[in-house]
């Protein structure tokens, strides 16, 4: 059961990677408009974070530190703060104001990286 719930996970989180770099190339390209659709996408994964992280999911093929658990709060915490981010992100996206997007998306980049220091082992 854990590799699945794993599995899914990671499938999860590199959606969210691969379409945080779509709205990069969209605010590069002042094409704003094409992030609507990976900021949305983005904001509906990241509701779903804390369901992502079972305890049945804490051993195995993963980058999950043990600390998601025994900082289940904090962890969480963590979470809705990159949700928040990815909703004004969403939001902000649906403007066309490719400056804006930009500066959503680096807001949103920072409250991931707020949960992967303390939460997940550094990919090698």
């Amino acid at each position: 059961m854990a590799a699945g719930e794993i599995a899914a996970r990671q499938e999860a989180m590199k959606g969210v990677g691969g379409a945080m770099k779509a709205i990069k190339a969209a605010v590069e390209g002042n094409t704003a408009a094409d992030a609507v659709g990976p900021a949305g996408k983005i904001a509906a994964t990241m509701k779903s974070v804390p369901d992502l992280f079972a305890k049945t999911s804490d051993t195995g093929e993963t980058y999950a530190k043990p600390e998601i658990w025994t900082e289940w709060d904090k962890f969480k915490e963590a979470a809705a703060n990159s949700g928040a981010a990815a909703d004004k992100l969403a939001m902000v996206a649906k403007t066309g104001d490719a400056a804006a997007t930009g500066e959503a998306l680096k807001a949103l980049g920072g409250t991931c990286g707020a949960c992967h220091k303390p939460y997940r082992t550094p990919k090698t």
